[in-house]
């Protein structure tokens, strides 16, 4: 249903342009619990555990994801899971991106793309999300989409590892 009302406003924006030419990514919606979905997020985890020690499960729980305020995201390139993705409600105007992983050339530009027009559908104003300070390649990526420092909420107030960042959504 969402890619039906997503394609009518947003038009299908399923391909960009990298270096040696033009990829066609497609993108599903589906729950934590989603096979594709689960390996991409292990994988994110392991990388993150070796970068910071930390794999960041303790900040997403499948258990508390919410079908009609939450979206998971899988990313594919050639039928090849490539890259996901999800934002939770934060409060009713925000939504908290989370589980952010792409292992292709212009998949999380495209990811975070589709995650932001997915929470314009949903009514949401605007996007938060934590990473790592040490994180440089996240940190630089979220900047060069538009995101910038915000004051730190949640269980990030006194997490001095983290940075929180955020952005107005387009509505």
């Amino acid at each position: 249903m969402l890619r039906k009302v997503y394609a009518t406003v947003f038009g299908n924006l399923a391909g960009r342009y990298v270096a040696g030419g033009y990829v066609q990514f497609t993108f599903r919606e589906t729950t934590p619990s989603d096979k594709d979905f689960s390996n991409l997020v292990a994988e994110l985890s392991s990388e993150l555990r070796a970068l910071t020690s930390d794999s960041g499960e303790s900040s997403f729980h499948a258990d508390s994801f919410s079908l009609g305020t939450d979206i998971c995201l899988v990313i594919y390139q050639s039928e090849k899971a490539v890259a996901c993705g999800s934002f939770r409600k934060h409060d009713s105007e925000t939504c908290e991106l989370k589980r952010m992983y792409s292992k292709y050339r212009g998949a999380g530009s495209y990811l975070i793309t589709q995650l932001e027009s997915c929470a314009v559908i949903k009514g949401y104003k605007r996007s938060v999300l934590s990473t790592r300070k040490v994180n440089d390649n996240a940190v630089c990526f979220y900047e060069r989409h538009g995101y910038s420092k915000v004051s730190a909420y949640g269980k990030y107030v006194h997490a001095s590892k983290s940075v929180c960042l955020g952005k107005s959504l387009a509505t």
